[in-house]
């Protein structure tokens, strides 16, 4: 597997399950000038001119999909999210200069292979991949989100996805050591990844996704009892993830659940990207 668990090469072309699009990740962060700098300098992606543009939230731009910044405590999961961008040497050279202004931070950035290991101010880890290398087009995305999971749990969140969520899985690796590849849009996927001696501790972050077959889907985690909050706006939450048959929680990590009818599905996005699409 790549580096922080990427998807394979070569243009994705699995069939999609329930989930039609990955849209955003969640973080809290205390303060959105050092925040300007890491995204916007740093990363290259855009604020949302059009949406929070006041001082408690903020969206940032990664092609198709975004981060959500609300201002709060900061508090990292573990894991990392995977970024596409134009060219990783630019990021790499962009990111150091904006790494002067971030100075007594946690920011950090490290060349790994054929991606850079990066860490924002705070403390939340992200991988860059240079456009290209994993599936799919666009110059800038969030192609996948990798969670570190207590070992042995990958193969009750594949079968929870698979049987309560209805979308594709893919298992990898040995016992205790498997990782769990969940589809969740065209060239998006989450990875559960078996950890041994994990210490989890409570965040607020969450990911945010658009499904097909969303009052069967809600009726289904409402039985079990594993909704967060309920129907309201064309979206629900859970975060509780369950073996299918005797109901016990083996991960938890907040999900906002997205119908195809919310009006922020498919809304257009402003990016600063030269090459925003990339052709053979």
């Amino acid at each position: 597997m790549p580096v922080g668990g990427g998807m394979p090469s070569k243009y994705d072309n699995r069939e999609l399950g329930t989930f039609a699009h990955f849209e955003h990740v969640n973080y809290r962060v205390p303060d959105h000038h050092l925040a300007t700098i890491f995204f916007m300098e740093g990363l290259g992606f855009t604020r949302d001119p059009t949406r929070m543009v006041g001082v408690r939230n903020m969206w940032v731009n990664a092609g198709q999909q975004q981060f959500h910044l609300p201002i709060g405590e900061a508090a990292p999961f573990a894991g990392e999210v995977g970024i596409t961008v134009p060219k990783l040497s630019q990021t790499l050279r962009d990111l150091k200069a904006a790494g002067r202004k971030l100075k007594g931070s946690r920011f950090a950035v490290d060349r790994e292979g054929s991606t850079l290991r990066i860490v924002s101010p705070w403390g939340h880890v992200l991988r860059a991949h240079e456009a290209g290398e994993l599936s799919g087009r666009l110059a800038q995305a969030i192609p996948y989100v990798r969670f570190a999971v207590p070992a042995g749990s990958a193969d009750t969140i594949g079968r929870f996805y698979r049987e309560v969520l209805s979308v594709p899985v893919t298992l990898t690796g040995r016992r205790h050591a498997r990782t769990a590849t969940v589809t969740v849009g065209v060239n998006q996927a989450f990875h559960f990844e078996d950890t041994r001696d994990l210490e989890l501790a409570a965040h607020p972050n969450h990911v945010a996704v658009y499904i097909t077959g969303y009052r069967s889907i809600y009726d289904r985690l409402k039985r079990q009892k594993l909704l967060m909050a309920p129907d309201r706006n064309e979206q629900f939450r859970f975060a509780k993830m369950a073996d299918p048959d005797t109901g016990e929680v083996v991960f938890e990590f907040e999900h906002e659940m997205r119908s195809l009818h919310h009006p922020d599905y498919l809304k257009p996005l402003i990016n600063r990207v030269d090459v925003p699409y990339l052709v053979d």
